[in-house]
């Protein structure tokens, strides 16, 4: 919740400066609608889709979600000018189609061992015979592409039943564990019974909006000044959090 109010202070900045005298809602959300580009995994529609409902009532849009089936899809959108802004992982936005806010929050890449498995911590998961799950093309794959040397990845597609077939996965013996964004990971071992998360996390996925190229001068400066009130929200929410 605490990440969740972050992002939501952060994109209140965007709209009342952005969207106020200096720049009209129009630049943003032409004929008063607003389209947010977002994937359907769960853990980035949840919280992406209450921060574009925000976003537009500031701005006075009727927010209109523009879901992706996949990674892939998502980034292909850069540039085709399909949506008004995104929301999605920093990772899959192309800095020469889009500019990004600072990152609104931070995702943990878990893994999801098997029943009958036992992996004590990250790093004995990356081990010859290993077999790893993971979303085609999701940052999940990118980072376990990037860093695993010994252990076969397997692939499978996102789905809207993704956690599902994670479980699915694990039980047939096709993997051993299974690498994904928290969201689907403990939903997945929820699903199957002596499935447990491998303490630690293998990686981060960092989440921020992203606004088309070409938007105007004074979008751009408040893009680029948005750290300062990052840093003054995350002391605030870490001084709430601390007190609860």
């Amino acid at each position: 919740m605490g990440r969740l109010l972050l992002s939501i202070a952060l994109l209140a900045g965007l709209s009342g400066v952005a969207f106020g005298q200096t720049s009209p809602a129009s630049e943003i959300a032409p004929d008063g609608k607003l389209r947010v580009g977002m994937i359907a995994i769960t853990v980035l529609g949840g919280v992406a889709q209450p921060v574009a409902g925000f976003d537009g009532q500031k701005l006075g849009a009727a927010v209109e979600p523009v879901m992706y089936p996949n990674p892939d899809a998502y980034l292909q959108s850069f540039g085709k000018g399909e949506w008004d802004i995104a929301i999605g992982p920093r990772v899959l936005a192309p800095v020469d189609k889009a500019d990004s806010t600072a990152d609104l929050w931070a995702i943990s890449l878990v893994y999801v061992a098997a029943p009958g498995t036992e992996f004590p911590d990250i790093a004995s998961v990356d081990k010859a015979g290993v077999k790893i799950g993971t979303i085609r093309g999701a940052p999940s794959d990118r980072a376990l592409t990037r860093e695993i040397k010994a252990a076969e990845i397997v692939r499978i597609p996102l789905s809207p039943t993704i956690a599902a077939d994670a479980a699915d996965l694990l039980r047939s013996g096709k993997a051993n564990v299974f690498g994904a964004d928290s969201g689907v990971g403990y939903p997945a071992a929820e699903a199957l019974p002596g499935a447990k998360i491998v303490p630690g996390a293998f990686g981060t996925v960092l989440v921020a909006a992203a606004l088309p190229k070409g938007r105007s001068p004074t979008v751009q400066a408040l893009l680029a000044t948005k750290q300062n009130r990052l840093a003054w929200c995350r002391k605030r929410s870490t001084r709430r959090a601390s007190r609860a």
